[in-house]
């Protein structure tokens, strides 16, 4: 994750004794370490124990926020996480609010979680994928918007050998680590999952149309969501259509002027287009997505 929109890929670490450690990338393959995160009343952002941290534009305003996990208490439901919205109106240097959107209880409150945001159902907006400390990898539906998510608890994710869980269904020892990705190219999510014992498994998603959908069920309404961004040349255009149409895809730069367009017809329900900006420079872009009389619009932050 670009957290400084310098066009280089940063790194942010959880560790054992609650810590979140912030490093800068030097463009190089080397990193520089910054420090601890603080929110805006100069108090410093931390857990007990075991944090994870995670950064993502969570309400849809251009700016990175910051998605904080870990456990407070050494009890399995003494966890806590809680997402700290970026104040800054400078885009290259964040600053926490110390007023945080609590997902604890409505998420979950185990400990030792990790989290990614990722449309999983291909619905067009995003929802979490959490990793356990006992082996289950769950999904938590975002039953709200884009630019106000909301959740209402997880359900454990399966797969046609039963419960993606790494410590009883599948032999790892437990401590599932979670990354959701398309690592196939064919343009459905995986998930790998890490463990306890080193292994990583491969559940290669099947069902374009996301978990828990009825591929013959036609949806109501026109969305657009973004996946793989920030990106550094290669994302995602991830459409829910009511009806088959012709879609245009434009992405703007900050002076107005299209960059890059796409045209395509896409049948009735869920489509994923692939865009490619690799030639054109680092910074921030709006992708504009039209189709029989609707239109979305979402950011984009480029890195190199």
């Amino acid at each position: 994750m670009d957290f400084n929109n310098d066009g280089i890929l940063d790194l942010v670490l959880g560790e054992r004794n609650g810590y979140f450690n912030f490093y800068t990338g030097n463009g190089d393959g080397t990193l520089h370490f910054i420090g601890y995160p603080y929110d805006d009343l100069d108090n410093p952002i931390e857990r007990n124990y075991n944090s994870s941290g995670y950064l993502d534009d969570w309400n849809e305003d251009g700016y990175i926020d910051f998605i904080a996990g870990g456990y407070e208490t050494e009890t399995t439901t003494g966890g806590k996480f809680e997402v700290h919205l970026n104040m800054s109106d400078d885009i290259t240097s964040p600053v926490w609010n110390s007023s945080t959107i609590d997902l604890t209880s409505s998420v979950s409150n185990k400990w030792r979680l990790t989290h990614q945001t990722f449309d999983l159902d291909r619905d067009g907006d995003k929802d979490l994928v959490l990793g356990y400390e006992m082996g289950n990898v769950w999904f938590a539906e975002n039953i709200g918007t884009n630019s106000n998510p909301s959740f209402s608890g997880c359900i454990q994710l399966v797969c046609d050998g039963g419960d993606i869980n790494v410590y009883t269904n599948y032999p790892g020892g437990g401590r599932a680590r979670e990354s959701v990705a398309d690592y196939n190219s064919d343009g459905i999510p995986d998930i790998l999952s890490g463990c306890s014992n080193g292994w990583i498994y491969y559940f290669e998603g099947y069902n374009s149309t996301g978990i828990g959908e009825d591929p013959q069920t036609s949806p109501t309404e026109f969305q657009m969501a973004l996946s793989e961004v920030p990106t550094a040349g290669i994302f995602s255009v991830d459409l829910t259509l009511p009806a088959g149409a012709a879609v245009e895809i434009n992405i703007f730069d900050a002076c107005g002027r299209i960059v890059e367009s796409s045209s395509t017809f896409c049948q009735t329900g869920f489509e994923s287009i692939s865009m490619d900006i690799t030639n054109i420079p680092a910074g921030m872009y709006i992708v504009s997505v039209s189709a029989a009389g609707n239109m979305e619009t979402a950011r984009l932050i480029k890195i190199n």
